[in-house]
């Protein structure tokens, strides 16, 4: 038995070609996935800002942090940790259903405590007492997460059926939002819609697995559920540290202010996530190539990190410009009346997205390669904390302008530390200064 509990068989080439889909397929239903991840909420959030107001969109997007929150709880790094284990148990069916099922208990033991974490909130919280319904309804988002299965099918390298399954849940609801919101009286229907659509991406992904008949009766696999959480903990120890620089600012601008400073804060970093996509795709793509040229070729893995850097600093520094000088017309036209104070925090998000991409391409290419993952994580983690206390000292005196000034400084200080690390390490050191010599 391996670490995850599965034994894993020797597939003949037959069989490997059989369950290996072309790598060109793959590629392009992630770049399908991507899009599509984009395009819904591109497509609805003019509207909903529109229909909802600052006020109520605010409200909207606090509940769909906290639930983001319960997401983040409940998944616990097995988006990460599940199709590393899917491929160990790949060929036997029998370990494959042991799997999900011991995955599906875990997770509802942790969506159970979410459950009762959320109920002393609502006790103490007073926005989230006075917001319940729109809590409520964007809570099933952490529920349909329990019976989701998509990384069954990233381990199972069915990237076709992924995307299918994870986009049929958003196209399918994206007309009711038109159909049903009509007025800021409409939030919990404006919830409870987006919450559908990742319950409809459970239920396909259920259905999916069922047929590639890898879902059977659950049988004992609940004894499983204690070993698939301590084997994840690492993984989900790395996802809460990003979720510090994510959602926690909205749900602190909600503590600490009002929801109309929530709402100038959520569409002006939802504009700056879409305005991002295309930088924050070169590492994506760089990447694996990097780590490649690594192990033989490594002045030209050297070659291309700066090169991706170059771009990426490019690119993003041009996005950062064209922000600064439109920042006011890009908000009033895309999120309509009552938004025109979004326009700084949205200037201030963009330039934080100068130092993130920068220090995420250098920590995945440079710092991970020459085994510094773990002190990577760490600082992340250190800058998380500083996000959110700077976020405490400055959003109650500065609103949403506060909290963008918070995310702003901790992206920089990872880039810093990330550059100071590389400039004293005499191996990563050398590694670019190598570019330098004929």
């Amino acid at each position: 038995m391996d670490k995850a509990g599965c034994s894993p068989r020797i597939l003949g080439a037959a069989g490997r070609m059989a369950r290996a889909p072309r790598l060109s397929r793959n590629l392009f239903a992630m770049i399908a996935w991507q899009v599509g991840n984009y395009l819904v909420p591109l497509a609805t959030f003019p509207y909903l800002t529109r229909m909802l107001g600052p006020t109520n969109f605010g409200i909207l997007s606090y509940a769909s942090a906290i639930a983001v929150y319960g997401v983040l709880w409940t998944d616990w790094g097995f988006n990460l940790s599940g199709p590393r284990a899917i491929v160990e148990c790949r060929g036997d069916k029998t370990a494959i259903n042991e799997l999900i099922w011991s995955v599906i208990f875990a997770k509802a033991l942790l969506c159970l405590v979410s459950l009762l974490a959320l109920g002393i909130a609502m006790r103490f919280d007073r926005h989230a007492a006075a917001a319940l319904p729109v809590v409520l309804m964007s809570w099933i988002t952490v529920l349909s997460n329990v019976f989701t299965l998509n990384w069954v099918l990233q381990g199972l390298e069915r990237f076709s059926l992924f995307a299918v399954v994870s986009l049929a849940g958003r196209f399918a609801t994206l007309p009711l939002i038109f159909v049903f919101v009509k007025s800021a009286d409409d939030i919990a229907i404006a919830a409870a819609i987006q919450a559908l659509a990742p319950c409809l991406t459970g239920l396909f992904s259920l259905l999916m697995v069922r047929r590639l008949g890898l879902l059977g009766l659950p049988g004992r696999a609940w004894r499983s559920a204690a070993r698939r959480l301590a084997q994840s903990a690492d993984m989900f120890l790395s996802t809460i540290s990003v979720s510090l620089f994510g959602v926690s600012n909205t749900v602190l601008l909600a503590a600490l202010t009002d929801p109309y400073q929530v709402g100038l804060y959520a569409a002006a970093d939802r504009i700056k996530t879409v305005g991002n996509i295309v930088p924050a795709q070169i590492n994506t793509v760089l990447y694996p190539r990097v780590s490649a040229l690594m192990l033989d070729r490594p002045r030209s893995a050297a070659k291309l990190t700066a090169l991706g850097a170059a771009a990426t600093l490019a690119i993003t520094g041009a996005g950062v410009l064209a922000v600064t000088a439109l920042s006011g017309y890009v908000t009033s036209v895309i999120l309509g009346r009552g938004f025109g104070a979004a326009a700084p925090v949205l200037t201030l998000l963009c330039l934080a997205t100068v130092f993130g991409n920068l220090a995420y391409l250098l920590g995945l290419q440079v710092l991970v390669p020459f085994t510094n993952g773990k002190l990577r994580s760490i600082v992340m983690l250190l800058a998380g904390i500083l996000n959110i206390g700077l976020s405490c000292a400055l959003i109650p005196r500065f609103g949403a302008r506060g909290g963008a000034w918070a995310f702003l400084i901790a992206e920089a200080a990872i880039f810093t530390v990330f550059v100071l690390v590389i400039a004293r390490s005499t191996r990563m050191r050398a590694h670019f200064t190598q570019l330098l010599r004929a």
